[in-house]
């Protein structure tokens, strides 16, 4: 498709003839290029001849190629540019031009503006035409332009959302990364980039929905996770058993002989149990390698472009949930945390909130390695943010990190003490520490010896300081007596800039009572409160 048929250039008014600008100091070098710049000047400065005059410049600067063999004159290629230009056609002004500018490189700033403003031309022909329901004319158009600025993203970016409003992934994710790579590291193309690099992560995961590797890899690798699972609590429980054994045995103690035949008969049940699951993976193993191997390169554009997308906008926090899921999706979990590293590096500093989010998002996507250490990294910043303090001891948990759960959650006592999820970390802390009896106590308080519990909902800033809301709630079957606490807001080095006593009345059982504050204040980033 010319450029011809969008933009009427037959009946134009008579305009100013546009010398060649310096340094373009091109010359005709042959006569019949002077004829045809003296019809080209013709054709712009007298309307009701130019159809003619321009038919003359094509005749004539043909003739200058094909019979006086001025094919590397580049003058004869730049008045050819210039004569497409008029005429519309987007693709011949391309041609002449490149070549123009390879004989004659001092031109190529002069030979942009024209490239430039046919570009702009044939762009908005192309989107006109896409938004007008002609979607063959509107990629011809489209790509041209994408030809005549190739270090310019918009074309590219225009052609993947059309490719892919046609579910045509594979070409709309190819003019995607195009886009992204034109747009690069220049500032005024970075919304582009961001957009086409998003598109393109998106794109390629919903790709992942109904691939059928993809489904059979997740299958296998559920069933094979499933039986790692009941082997690791198997072999923990085993190991007790042999450990209670040889206990017994080093201080010459001996069981009933009814307990002795039931002890034997458990411990060689679980023995057998540890066997046939590490047969089982065993015998498994080549088809979760066969099943792998056939869903990665379905798996692998996808995480390569979340992680373009995430290295270029580490702040783009709501796409950390689809890359973690994706790599334990993939099971390659143990890459994640090199790939992570890189996009968060620990030389860099980011703002708390950014690692906080990150690794929350982690934290939902089950990369709990990655997100603890994000977590951890905000929380150096930002020590006392209670649903961080939560999420880093959940990733812990996960981890079955004994060694941190525990001081985690002795922390979130310190910001949220009468909390049954504080409770339950504590519980969790302990039992992890094989302190059976402690993580008891710490049970039952969660699970109702804790009377009056207190959710705080919301912690935010407004015009006049911060404001925090909440409820308390009485899960026990007889009224609750009178409460009192005392709330400290926390500035950004950890310090108590306001302070403020509520009273929690008593609460009939399964009553309830709003818990609501405002403090003045304008940086205050934390919050926590103790009985008083």
């Amino acid at each position: 498709m010319s450029l011809a048929a969008l933009r009427p250039l037959g009946a134009q008014a008579p305009r100013e003839w546009v010398p060649p600008q310096p340094p373009c100091d091109i010359k005709a070098g042959h006569f019949r290029v002077n004829s045809a710049i003296v019809d080209l000047q013709s054709a712009a400065s007298k309307p009701l001849t130019r159809d003619r005059m321009l038919s003359e410049t094509k005749d004539i600067l043909t003739r200058a190629i094909t019979i006086d063999k001025q094919d590397k004159n580049p003058a004869v290629w730049y008045y050819f540019g210039r004569y497409y230009v008029e005429v519309g056609d987007a693709a011949g002004a391309d041609t002449a031009f490149q070549k123009a500018a390879a004989l004659a490189p001092q031109c190529k700033e002069d030979v942009d503006r024209y490239r430039a403003r046919l570009w702009a031309d044939v762009l908005n022909g192309g989107l006109r035409n896409w938004q007008e329901n002609r979607p063959d004319s509107a990629k011809l158009l489209l790509r041209q332009a994408a030809s005549l600025r190739p270090a310019h993203p918009r074309a590219f970016l225009a052609l993947g959302q059309l490719y892919e409003s046609e579910n045509k992934n594979d070409s709309a994710a190819g003019f995607l990364n195009q886009a992204a790579a034109a747009a690069g590291n220049d500032t005024a193309f970075a919304q582009q980039k961001k957009e086409a690099l998003g598109e393109a992560a998106r794109l390629y995961a919903r790709r992942l929905q109904a691939d059928p590797a993809v489904q059979k890899w997740q299958h296998t690798r559920f069933s094979r996770d499933s039986i790692q699972r009941l082997l690791a609590a198997d072999s923990a429980v085993l190991a007790r058993v042999q450990a209670s054994s040889a206990s017994r045995r080093a201080r010459g103690a001996r069981l009933a002989p009814a307990d002795q035949q039931a002890f034997s008969r458990d411990s060689a049940a679980r023995a057998k149990s540890v066997a046939d699951r590490r047969a089982a993976l065993a015998s498994g193993a080549a088809t979760v390698a066969a099943d792998s191997s056939a869903a990665a390169p379905v798996l692998d554009p996808v995480i390569l472009a979340y992680r373009a997308y995430l290295q270029a906008y580490p702040e783009a926090t709501d796409v950390v949930p689809g890359l973690a899921n994706l790599y334990f999706q993939s099971g390659r979990l143990a890459e994640a945390n090199a790939a992570f590293a890189a996009i968060y590096p620990a030389d860099r500093r980011f703002a708390p909130d950014v690692l906080i989010e990150a690794g929350q998002g982690a934290l939902r996507g089950n990369a709990f390695a990655v997100s603890a250490k994000l977590l951890g990294r905000g929380l150096q910043q930002s020590p006392y943010n209670r649903d961080a303090l939560v999420d880093l001891a959940n990733a812990y948990q996960a981890l079955r990190d004994s060694a941190n759960v525990l001081p985690v959650a002795q922390r979130l006592t310190a910001v949220d003490p009468l909390n049954r999820t504080t409770l339950r970390l504590v519980a969790a802390g302990w039992d992890l520490r094989g302190r059976r009896d402690s993580a008891q106590k710490y049970r039952d308080l969660a699970e109702g010896g804790l009377q009056v519990d207190v959710a705080i909902s919301t912690f935010q800033q407004d015009s006049t300081g911060y404001s925090v809301t909440g409820v308390a709630t009485n899960s026990g079957s007889t009224g609750s007596a009178v409460q009192r606490l005392t709330f400290e807001f926390l500035d950004a080095m950890g310090l108590v800039q306001v302070t403020q006593a509520i009273e929690i009345p008593r609460l009939p059982p399964q009553g309830s009572h709003a818990i609501e504050l405002h403090v003045p204040g304008t940086a205050l980033v934390a919050w926590r409160y103790r009985s008083s």
